[in-house]
């Protein structure tokens, strides 16, 4: 008689998983195991050695629900998980996180066969040694028969039908849409000038977005903030790949030529670190941007990319660019990556120096709107001075080249953050992301507005988008906090910021989210910890974290420290350098009549943030108040849910 299946036995260090069974056991004993962190653990184990996306595990282990609803369950299965084996999470002997991604079983997994299901005896012991008797009556041979010869197959049927799930998930291979994944390492500087620096992380920046812009459906490229992490890394091409979860590795230098620039470029096929395709090319530096195009053209066609005609004319139709406004866009690009009032100021004086020598250079202008809009949000600069050069800005660059993503990214948060046009915002926000697939500001900033506009699923799905293409970054971190702040599932924003902590301690967005979320949940301590925090690392003390730490203060019934702060809220408001926000720290107090009127001003004189007063729970207190709900209905916030 033919033996059943094989059963499989996963084991590692001193555990093994009988997956059939639904046990673990250490060295050889049972140990007891919640349903869920078991399956998590086959899950990992059977893909040991790859990275297991968050959004791979919903589906395996809690299909049909939301992010939000098995976020929350994900990481306590994680965290009992790593309690049963004895795993600690900084030093990890099995379960690696990746940060904002997934995980990594990373212990070495051997699979071994049982070639004895659990709970059947073997044929020799099914078959009775004499004949068996009942009520002293011989059972008939063709009964004997019947038990030697079915009873072994009912065993086979039951041992497929408990593997068969097994069997196809570990069969079946990663899901795969046919999108490639590209990861774009910067460019070394070689031209022995420090000061050239610029160059190489602006033809870095240029190459990621023309890559991006090829094809959505087929190719995804990782995004500059991650990939400058590896800037001077001596890691290997295949650990990057695996900490990236990408295909395709692009590299390359750039040095100086006698009268150029020489750029090297080489792309690499991660699984096995085949160099498929490496050129070099002589070129003076306003020719940059044609060798952007001609690289971006034949990395598509080594991974077999197809390309719309479209984007076969724009990279066709590339064409050098003068070289001191290619340099100045580059190092208006460089000082605005550094999101300081100073580096700010920088990057305005650089843009503008390229759109005097060239006026019709779009990317110039996309680069003002986006330095200007940071400058206001951060308080920086005052809104009636700020937000007008920001939209000019913007306009002028979707006038000028339609095709780029930036302009209407830029132009989308101007209607968002600053005039209220709700419908406008959304559609520049979809035009970027339809005219590059990569551009993570564009699915930043949209997943807010719809955090906003209260369609917090919706905004879940497109924050975790900037997220897969931005992994490392911290800005899109924060965003995904607030994103779950909003949506009033504070466990997950206080673990996005955490997070994003643990990589930057001093990075004052988190610590402002942090404090959100805390203080929402009840702890105000630790709420006025982190906005204590965040203005400390401020430049400038803006009005937004007053008012949080305003509020905090008011709530936790610290109505002095609450009044000083509003004290000094008043002086900031008084001299007109930073946008009115006290809203929150008057509510806080009690004192409504004179919130309202906040409110109620800050709709007549514009622009006002009233982007968040609809989810925002600080402001519940106002919601029942029939001036409240006119102002949101004249601002246009309610009316978007009836």
């Amino acid at each position: 008689m033919a033996s059943p299946p094989p059963q499989p036995i996963l084991r590692f260090g001193p555990f093994e998983v009988d997956v059939c069974a639904g046990e673990l056991r250490r060295n050889g004993t049972n140990v007891h195991i919640q349903d869920k962190p078991l399956r998590l653990l086959e899950v990992l184990a059977t893909r040991h050695g790859k990275l297991v996306s968050r959004e791979e595990l919903h589906k395996a282990l809690w299909p049909g629900q939301t992010f939000v609803e098995y976020e929350d369950g994900l990481n306590t299965a994680v965290r009992k998980l790593r309690e049963t084996l004895s795993d600690r999470p900084g030093k990890p002997r099995f379960i690696e996180t990746v940060p904002r991604r997934g995980y990594r079983f990373i212990a070495p997994v051997q699979e071994v066969f049982d070639a004895q299901p659990a709970g059947l005896k073997a044929d020799s012991d099914l078959e009775p040694t004499s004949a068996p008797v009942k009520l002293g009556l011989a059972v008939p041979e063709r009964r004997q028969t019947f038990r030697r010869v079915i009873v072994p197959v009912l065993a086979i049927v039951v041992t497929v039908s408990t593997c068969v799930a097994w069997i196809n998930f570990r069969a079946r291979p990663q899901p795969s849409m046919g999108i490639a994944m590209l990861a774009v390492l910067p460019f070394q500087n070689l031209t022995g000038d420090a000061g050239e620096e610029y160059v190489s992380d602006g033809f870095t920046e240029e190459i990621i977005t023309q890559l991006g812009r090829l094809n959505r459906e087929q190719l995804r490229v990782i995004a500059r903030t991650s990939m400058m992490t590896y800037k001077g890394s001596h890691k290997p091409i295949k650990e990057i790949a695996r900490e990236l979860g990408v295909n395709y590795v692009l590299e390359g230098s750039i040095r100086k030529t006698g009268d150029g620039l020489r750029v090297t470029a080489q792309l690499i096929r991660a699984d096995d670190q085949t160099h498929l395709w490496a050129r070099e090319y002589d070129r003076p530096l306003g020719d940059l941007v044609k060798v952007q195009s001609e690289v971006a053209e034949a990395v598509a066609q080594e991974i077999q990319v197809r390309l719309s005609p479209e984007v076969q004319e724009t990279l066709a139709g590339a064409t050098p660019v003068d070289t001191e406004v290619y340099r100045a866009y580059l190092k208006g690009r460089f000082f605005w990556n550094k999101r300081s009032r100073d580096g700010l100021n920088m990057a305005i004086s650089f843009f503008e120096q390229a759109v005097q020598r060239n006026p019709n250079y779009a990317p110039a202008y996309a680069g003002l709107a986006d330095t200007y809009n940071a400058l206001v949000f951060y308080g920086f600069l005052s809104s009636p001075e700020g937000i007008p050069k920001a939209k000019a800005a913007a306009t002028k660059a979707v006038e000028l080249d339609g095709s780029r993503a930036e302009g209407h990214a830029s132009l989308g948060y101007v209607y968002f953050m600053w005039e209220w046009n709700w419908a406008a915002a959304e559609r520049e926000f979809q035009r970027a992301i339809e005219l590059d697939g990569n551009y993570v500001p564009a699915y930043q900033w949209y997943a807010l507005y719809l955090a906003a506009m209260g369609r917090g699923p919706e905004s879940l799905v497109e924050i975790r988008e900037a997220r897969e293409l931005d992994p490392f970054s911290l800005i899109v971190a924060a965003a995904s906090g607030y994103v779950a702040y909003f949506a009033r599932h504070n466990d997950q924003a206080v673990a996005e910021s955490e997070a994003a902590l643990q990589e930057d301690p001093d990075f004052m967005a988190a610590h402002a989210v942090l404090g959100l979320a805390t203080e929402a949940q009840g702890n105000y301590a630790k709420a006025i910890l982190e906005f204590q925090k965040a203005l400390q690392l401020s430049d400038g003390r803006p009005t937004t974290y007053l008012d949080y730490l305003g509020h905090a203060y008011a709530i936790s019934g610290n109505r002095p420290k609450a009044e000083k702060i509003l004290t000094e809220l008043n002086e900031k408001i008084k001299d007109g350098s930073t946008p009115d926000y006290r809203v929150a720290t008057l509510v806080g107090l009690g004192e409504k009549d004179q919130a309202l009127k906040d409110l109620e001003d800050g709709f007549e004189k514009g622009p006002y943030g009233f982007m968040w007063f609809k989810v925002d729970p600080r402001f519940d207190a106002l919601r029942s108040d029939s001036r409240f709900e006119d102002l949101m209905r004249r601002v246009g916030l309610v009316k978007l849910t009836n």
